[in-house]
């Protein structure tokens, strides 16, 4: 019986639903393309060769890349879906009324509103997958051209994933419109007869208390991390973002009103300002759905972007002070290693063996890469010294570990760890130390170089070398770069530089991938819940219109609402992203000198402009239609 009440108030509705449909539609196609991708990768991955070590490793990195996109869309679709079913319930007060004026109970209510979310969740599982499946041939060939993924990965049979992807879109279907299910059984029926749609700023205390768990937590976290763990805070980045837009849109419509009226203290005279202002404080139910999608992409992506910026400036940190050698050449042959090693004006020329070590964890094998150096050597040219421990150790079967690693693995100063070398042999190895994180310079496991030669290390391209005393690095540069085959020699502040660029190159591509999907989809998802608010507001604009404002004034406050829905969601976001920038950026930076402040304004700029004008175009599109469907002719005759 409520089903097919639920079926009938969908078609008769569908306006309303289509913000839902849209919203839950594209995340599903998200959703169906990233687990088609892990599926097919990862059946590739099961037939790579176990000594294709680089293949494999990059394999792993684009599975986990796609998990990290599938997660965020998964975020961003339960959190948009929430909010359009929220705003079609809070559109549908006066009809929720009249049901239970004729005698529906609560719980009956409830349920037809979950029944509207199943009927609307199916329909968009089945367009979004079949819409994931078709842009599955043209994403893999785009990952490929950017040398993210092999040609030779083929899709798998889409069948599975799009049974995990349209379960899962049935699931946020129903999360999303969980609460606004309860929202629907409290509606009175004494609502029913009332003409104006003025809501309560009233919340729950159980939304209360979840959005203040969820600020309290973010902020327990950022002020917690660890000094010196920038793989720890780039997960934080992630993460935190994510708690605090949860509980600010718990919080919003006790916190968005105050915020419209804060931005609009100096314009009290301006009759427009003043009305748009009354208007969205009158219903901060419906402003805060309507600013949820623009807080969420612009508090998460600015994070996200902000605190990539500030770890490269991290890495660039590190290397500048703790690298010693004032040469570097790079791309070096072992041939151009033998060159450097036999020049009488080099003092120290140190060179690590890279080598493929699996680490015993828990029954299972993590595949890493470790470095085999010579302590002195490496302290002499890289500034490579231990935090913990010594590294005057690091002899016969011994390692050392970055911090960071440390704290990830679990591993600690003294431990024995088990590990299998590539060609076949095993044995415990012994930490005998804990050196500080410098990506550029070292790796993060360190071995004895006689270990690693032992056991097939290949040398690095990338030698570090001190010139003799009375030699100038210039001059030594120079010669090197006449004697030298394959390598480039270069003054060490050149190549900080180039591996700088380099990192915020790569931070750039992670974005795009990472945040290029799921930003589309905010985009899509803002301009639909606007769209679906102009459309919705008939009878405001007949009687905004009879009480004399003309056609051009109307369309003006629509378009002064939107921007100030869109000011209160970026002001919200801004704050979230200075906060987790700089909560990250302190202990990141800790007991460094000299760490350049490099902060991508232009990325930023570009998230307020999309997130200013996307939601102006999406409310003032449809208001000339509705309009002249709401001229005072129409609505004296009608």
């Amino acid at each position: 019986m409520m089903l097919r009440l639920s079926q009938r108030n969908v078609r008769r509705n569908w306006t309303l639903f289509a913000g839902s449909f849209v919203a839950l539609g594209l995340g599903v196609a998200l959703l169906a393309l990233s687990v088609i991708l892990i599926w097919s990768v990862q059946a590739y991955t099961a037939t790579v060769d176990p000594s294709e070590t680089d293949l494999l490793l990059a394999l792993d990195d684009l599975m986990a890349m796609l998990g990290v996109v599938s997660g965020f869309s998964g975020f961003m679709a339960i959190f948009i879906v929430a909010s359009t079913f929220s705003f079609a319930v809070n559109a549908r007060q006066r009809e929720i009324g009249l049901l239970r004026l004729v005698g529906a109970t609560p719980k009956q209510v409830r349920r037809m509103v979950l029944g509207e979310s199943l009927v609307v969740g199916v329909l968009a599982s089945v367009a979004g997958c079949a819409l994931g499946w078709l842009l599955s041939p043209a994403v893999l060939w785009g990952l490929h051209r950017r040398g993210l993924a092999p040609d030779a990965v083929p899709l798998a049979a889409p069948w599975w994933p799009m049974v995990i992807a349209s379960g899962i879109g049935i699931s946020v279907a129903f999360l999303g419109a969980r609460v606004a299910a309860r929202r629907a059984a409290k509606v009175a029926p004494v609502q029913a007869l009332r003409e104006a749609d003025a809501e309560r700023g009233r919340i729950g205390v159980w939304r209360a208390l979840v959005g203040v768990a969820c600020l309290a937590g973010a902020v327990t976290m950022l002020v917690g991390v660890r000094a010196g763990n920038p793989e720890l805070a780039m997960v934080l980045a992630l993460f935190v973002p994510e708690m605090i837009v949860i509980g600010l849109v718990c919080l919003g419509p006790l916190l968005i009103p105050q915020l419209v009226r804060l931005l609009t203290l100096g314009l009290r005279g301006n009759v427009l300002v003043a009305l748009a202002r009354d208007n969205l404080v009158a219903m901060p139910r419906r402003t805060t759905s309507l600013a949820s999608p623009i807080l969420a992409i612009s508090a998460i992506a600015g994070s996200l972007i902000l605190s990539l910026s500030f770890a490269a400036d991290w890495d660039n940190g590190v290397t500048r002070q703790q690298l010693e050698a004032p040469v570097v050449v790079s791309g070096a042959s072992p041939a151009d290693g033998d060159t450097i090693r036999q020049r009488g004006n080099v003092a120290v020329a140190d060179n690590g063996l890279l080598v493929q070590v699996a680490i015993g964890r828990d029954g299972e094998w993590d595949d890493e890469t470790f470095e085999g150096v010579d302590p002195t050597l490496a302290a002499d040219a890289r500034g490579t010294r231990a935090r913990k421990g010594q590294l005057d150790g690091l002899t016969g079967r011994s390692m050392a570990i970055a911090r960071s690693v440390a704290w990830d693995y679990g591993i600690r100063l003294g431990d024995t760890v088990p590990v299998r070398f590539e060609d076949g042999t095993r044995m415990r190895l012994t930490v005998v130390a804990e050196v500080e994180d410098a990506n550029n310079l070292q790796a993060t496991f360190l071995l004895p170089h006689t270990l690693a030669a032992r056991h097939g290390g290949e040398p690095s391209d990338t030698w570090f070398v001190v010139p003799s005393p009375g030699n100038r690095a210039g001059t030594l540069v120079d010669e090197l770069s006449e004697d030298l085959t394959d390598g480039v020699a270069m003054p060490a502040d050149q190549w900080v530089a180039d591996r700088d660029r380099d990192t915020r190159d790569d931070n750039t591509l992670s974005l795009f991938l990472v945040l290029g999907p799921s930003s589309l989809y905010a985009a899509i998802a803002i301009a639909n819940t606007l769209l679906m608010g102009s459309m919705q507001r008939r009878h405001e604009f007949v009687a905004t219109r009879l009480v004399g404002a003309t056609e051009h004034q109307v369309r003006r406050l629509v378009v002064i609402e939107a921007g100030l829905v869109a000011a209160v969601a970026l002001v919200l976001g801004a704050v979230t992203t200075v906060m987790v920038g700089s909560l990250l950026r302190m202990p990141m930076t800790e007991g460094l000198d000299d760490v350049p402040l490099t902060i991508p304004w232009l990325s930023l700029a570009s998230i307020v402009v999309a997130c200013l004008v996307i939601p102006m175009v999406a409310a003032v599109a449809p208001a000339r239609a509705v309009l002249k469907e709401a001229s005072p002719a129409r609505a004296a005759t009608g």
